[in-house]
């Protein structure tokens, strides 16, 4: 849904400023920001209500068995009754396949957080590492520090050749 509506706000910037104005989004189908961070929470909290789930259903049931007979001893019966629980088995069945379903749904989720974390830090460290390194070659070189400004300014006699690089101002 983030990607149709970034899309379109992409769009209506381009229908307003021109084809050849700046972009708002330099990819549209990345999380960033916020969206970013209440997708990881809302993984987090899909893991805590599957995880509270199992944890629950094993301890109402007493493990994920259930037995054949209760003996039971409570009011309003007079002494103890046998008590047969209805299609043992299939409830056994279907109580299996939703607590395995549950762990599936947990072990995803959390490589998921994994995956999603593991990428934030390798973009961070590996754009901070190259982010510098293009930095410092284009204002060393200067040739291209006027383009990556977008504040375009009237040219009053300004010299065509680039300043100097750092080693060259220093000897």
């Amino acid at each position: 849904m983030h990607v149709a509506y970034r899309e379109d706000r992409e769009r209506k910037h381009r229908l307003k400023y021109g084809e050849n104005c700046r972009r708002l989004y330099q990819n549209t189908g990345k999380k960033r920001g916020g969206l970013w961070w209440t997708y990881v929470l809302t993984l987090v909290f899909k893991i805590a209500v599957d995880a509270t789930f199992v944890y629950l259903l094993y301890h109402i049931y007493e493990g994920y068995d259930f037995p054949l007979l209760i003996k039971c001893k409570q009011k309003p019966c007079p002494n103890t009754v046998d008590c047969f629980i209805a299609r043992p088995t299939e409830k056994r069945i279907f109580t299996l396949f939703m607590v395995v379903t549950s762990l599936v749904c947990i072990l995803l989720s959390i490589f998921e957080i994994l995956y999603l974390v593991g990428k934030r830090c390798h973009e961070c460290f590996s754009s901070g590492h190259q982010s510098r390194h293009i930095t410092t070659n284009t204002l060393s070189s200067g040739s291209s520090l006027m383009e990556s400004n977008t504040l375009k300014l009237p040219r009053k006699n300004t010299p065509e050749t680039p300043a100097p690089s750092y080693s060259v101002a220093i000897s």
